[in-house]
């Protein structure tokens, strides 16, 4: 049964996949938007590699702030399990590879820092999420907004309503999160109260997973909170110049403002579930966003092979450096992927470093 879910769930993300290679191409001749790749100038290409290594490194310290509260981690295994984790996002379909980093910083292996409680991992990836996605929410709606004229016509205005949808969805999820925290008592005895006529123990063991998930909500300090948001913007800035960079191989040359609109709705297209890869979904949008500005990216002729060219080439480089990263850290043996398969019980919290219940200096 198991091995037909997979094939199921990898035939229909083949097919999501295969439908939107379609759509990214079916105006621009595959001989030609080679041929541009080709040619791209290799020198933005060799420093937007490098810009990617620094979003990797800014993201790993980002989630090690997340994770402090739940227990000293070394950061050889935390650099570990962020870089194989995001390797497991990129080649599971349907995005199923977004369970892969919680999973594998909750078991160490040779002794290497402390066990941590799965559902407190997993609050930390929902944290992030949230924090992303309304960050990028934002970020277009300001960069739509400030291109003015230079943002016009159907696929300016889907990109805006695409935006603040996405805004209003995570913002209602960082309220949802914030009231888990805040009434956390309430949210407990709701638990236990609707689940022990079914089974007490079950009961409680829903009630402790759901602790466990509110202890990884909180920062721990004032201090640390400003130390993520400041993460998450110098994150996102490093992401926007370096889609810039990238576009200077290509004569696309993309101000603060354009890379920031492409981003946006570059992001919001991958949360399509999709094949391994995020083939066709990550190029698709890329060009849906390029031809917020440039009305021929979306169309025909010259300028849609060279943002074919130039979505191929971002989706290529990403990848490699994605699945690379991974496969070196996962020779180091600081994580392993026996993590992703055990069902052993989440071990007991941790005293050291866990805030006390409704702390007062935290923040969701």
């Amino acid at each position: 049964m198991k091995t037909l879910k997979f094939i199921i769930r990898l035939v229909l993300s083949l097919s999501v996949s295969g439908l939107f290679v379609w759509l990214s191409l079916r105006h621009a001749p595959v001989a030609e938007v080679a041929h541009a790749i080709a040619a791209a100038d290799k020198r933005p290409l060799a420093a937007y590699f490098v810009v990617l290594l620094v979003v990797h490194l800014i993201r790993t310290l980002r989630w090690g702030e997340l994770l402090a509260p739940l227990g000293r981690i070394p950061f050889a295994r935390l650099n570990s399990a962020s870089a194989v984790g995001i390797m497991m996002l990129i080649v599971l379909p349907l995005r199923l590879g977004e369970f892969a980093r919680p999973l594998l910083i909750a078991n160490p292996t040779n002794g290497n820092g402390p066990r941590l409680r799965r559902s407190g991992a997993f609050a930390s990836i929902v944290v992030e999420r949230i924090a992303d996605g309304l960050f990028v929410g934002l970020l277009g709606i300001v960069a739509l907004h400030a291109l003015g004229s230079r943002a016009s016509g159907p696929v300016a205005e889907f990109a805006r309503r695409a935006a603040f949808l996405v805004t209003a969805g995570f913002f209602a999820g960082c309220v949802a999160l914030v009231a888990a925290f805040l009434l956390r008592t309430q949210a407990l005895a709701l638990v236990r109260r609707l689940m022990t006529p079914i089974s007490p123990r079950l009961a409680e063991k829903a009630a402790s997973m759901l602790d466990a998930f509110i202890d990884g909500l909180h920062l721990g300090s004032g201090l640390r909170v400003l130390g993520f948001f400041a993460t998450t913007a110098l994150y996102w800035t490093f992401a926007t110049f370096g889609l810039s960079l990238a576009g200077d191989a290509f004569g696309l040359h993309l101000g603060p403002l354009e890379a920031c609109a492409v981003l946006a709705v570059q992001v919001v297209g991958v949360m399509v579930p999709a094949g391994p890869g995020m083939v066709g979904t990550f190029q698709y949008f890329t060009q849906v966003g390029l031809a917020i500005f440039l009305t021929g990216a979306n169309g025909g002729g010259p300028e849609a092979v060279r943002a074919a060219a130039y979505a191929n080439t971002v989706w290529l480089m990403q990848f490699v450096q994605q699945v690379g990263l991974g496969l070196i850290f996962m020779a180091t043996g600081h994580v392993s992927l026996r993590g992703l398969f055990s069902s052993s019980e989440e071990p007991p919290a941790l005293d050291a470093e866990a805030p006390a219940a409704g702390a007062s200096d935290g923040a969701a």
